[in-house]
């Protein structure tokens, strides 16, 4: 035998499911804080302070939210005892509310919405009387009251063809509630029903029984999703007069309501067992749907955040035993049907707005993801594995021999095989289309390949890449 290329086509998705040996060359079991969209591989960019100030609190962080007005953007950081608010005029963080009784995240939901002529930002938290938030003064009001039957201590509120429903009492843990049609005098506080018509009522309706409790609301662009912790329902129609409430037949792991995601008129989700969506009639998987099944069977899920920015939906989960924080954040490419990861700091909440990707650290820095070649400072360890390989043959031995690639920056790569571990880096050519040569060793039956960042430093390797081997009959 003599000496022979093959070409690594090629840079794509995590791919953690399957035998290595089953993967295709564009696959990766292990990469991390890599950038593949074109098919070239770069380090992926970082974030930068939204403000630059640090926010504290006495209690841990659980949500975040960045509310955009007329006005300008809020920044709302909301701990376990109290709520926080950016205030610009100071370029400082101040107490907005504190809560009379401890707050968790995945019981609390945001909205933006508009009462009578007023736009407010509206917000639940389960353990006491929804609050509204006014842009323009930063102050916080409580909404609703008894007279109107509004004074509920909800946890998930969503519009609906132009009504706020609200659900998430736990005096009535399986209520949906609703309010009256807003206009003519009518506003979405006011819950009571309306002798000129049943049409324009508020009013409520026990959904299953009381021992399945509602645990999330998301409108669709024709019916409201009812997540309970054991089932899932749908409600149709656009006025009380011809609602119609249908349980949803589809077999699948409940999530958390801030697990959730809408993305073209879908809704998708993250469980244990994979990445879920509802179509508008019952719950699929996706196409990759287990791609990433090691990091999620043992991650913990109870603090999982998700967003959508683009055509990427985003979720941060704690795959660390132990974390205070979700330390991982998952990136998938609705359009590609492909999975990176991110690490390398920690995420309390996530929120887009404008096309701009958001979120709160742990240690209270409230970023932005943007160009930036670090995570605030922080380095950003990139890499990305290929499967092992054997290229059809594993009775034979391959010597590795020279990687021959065109890209810029720094590169790190590690040629491990079953007859040892060669590790090198390089500055790529600077010159355009400059080609440069990576003298490899290692000789073995199968062989694998990790490109990585070298101490932080920004890359960009394109596809495809060469290997040159000389491959050798094993003696008998």
């Amino acid at each position: 035998m003599a000496y022979q290329t093959v070409s690594l086509p090629s840079f794509g998705s995590v791919r953690m499911d399957l035998s290595e040996g089953l993967l295709k060359p564009d696959m990766s079991p292990d990469a991390c804080n890599a950038d593949t969209r074109t098919g070239s591989l770069r380090a992926a960019s970082g974030f930068s302070r939204a403000v630059p100030e640090l926010v504290t609190a006495d209690t841990p962080f659980e949500r975040m939210y960045v509310y955009a007005t007329e006005q300008g953007s809020r920044y709302l950081a909301v701990a376990q005892d109290a709520m926080h608010y950016y205030n610009e005029s100071v370029h400082a963080w101040r107490m907005l509310y504190q809560f009379e009784r401890g707050v968790t995240g995945e019981r609390m939901d945001f909205l933006k919405v508009r009462i009578g002529t007023a736009d407010r930002l509206l917000i639940a938290c389960g353990t006491e009387q929804m609050l509204t938030f006014d842009a323009a003064t930063n102050e916080v009001d409580v909404f609703g009251t008894a007279e109107k039957q509004s004074d509920k201590k909800v946890s998930y509120i969503e519009l609906y063809f132009g009504r706020l429903f609200a659900a998430g009492d736990p005096l009535a843990p399986a209520r949906l509630y609703w309010s009256k049609a807003p206009g003519g005098g009518r506003t979405i506080d006011d819950w009571r029903s309306d002798a000129s018509s049943e049409n324009v009522s508020g009013g409520y309706v026990d959904v299953g029984v009381d021992d399945d409790p509602i645990t999330g609301l998301f409108a669709m662009s024709n019916q409201l999703l009812i997540f309970k912790r054991d089932s899932l329902y749908r409600l149709l129609g656009d006025r009380p007069g011809n609602y119609r409430i249908i349980q949803v037949d589809a077999s699948f792991r409940q999530p958390l309501h801030t697990a959730c995601v809408r993305y073209a008129d879908r809704l998708f989700f993250l469980t244990e067992g994979g990445l879920c969506f509802y179509d508008g009639q019952t719950v699929r998987k996706s196409a990759s749907f287990r791609a990433l099944e090691p990091v999620l069977k043992y991650a913990n899920l109870n603090g999982v955040r998700a967003a959508a920015c683009d055509d990427t939906l985003y979720f941060a989960i704690r795959a660390r035993i132990g974390a205070l924080y979700n330390e991982t954040l998952i990136e998938y490419d609705v359009l590609r049907d492909r999975f990176m990861l991110r690490k390398g700091f920690t995420a309390v909440d996530l929120c887009t707005v404008h096309g701009t990707l958001y979120l709160l650290t742990g240690a209270g820095k409230l970023v932005t993801f943007d160009n930036n070649t670090s995570y605030d400072g922080d380095p950003i360890d990139a890499w990305w594995c290929t499967p092992a390989m054997d290229l059809g043959r594993k009775d034979t031995n391959k010597t590795l021999l020279r990687l021959t690639v065109t890209g810029e920056g720094r590169i790190g790569v590690r040629a491990a095989s079953d007859g040892g571990t060669y590790e090198t880096s390089i500055r790529l050519s600077s010159v355009p289309l400059g080609v440069t040569e990576i003298p490899l060793r290692g000789v073995g039956r199968v062989f694998r390949l990790r490109f990585f960042s070298v101490n932080g430093e920004p890359f960009t390797l394109d596809a495809p890449v060469t290997l040159l081997f000389d491959q050798q009959k094993r003696p008998c």
